[in-house]
């Protein structure tokens, strides 16, 4: 986690990162999340072409985060 914190942190303000655990292997899962400070934040790290953090090359996908109140709504 420490090194997708800092790995990330050129790019902003990394607000929170979490990388869940499988509890039956006790291994991480091959997901994670990183949420930034800014929308602005997200798209520098959008823009640069690929990311390689310990010989391994990450995939990113942005997820539009939306508010509970605001799904309910939705459905409604």
């Amino acid at each position: 986690t420490e090194e997708l914190k800092e790995y990330f942190s050129q790019f902003g303000s990394v607000q929170r990162c979490q990388l869940p655990f499988d509890r039956d292997t006790g291994f991480h899962r091959r997901y994670c999340w990183i949420k930034f400070s800014t929308p602005e934040e997200v798209q520098n790290v959008l823009q640069k072409d690929s990311h390689i953090l310990e010989g391994s090359k990450l995939s990113l996908q942005q997820q539009i985060h939306t508010r509970r109140s605001q799904r309910k709504n939705r459905r409604e």
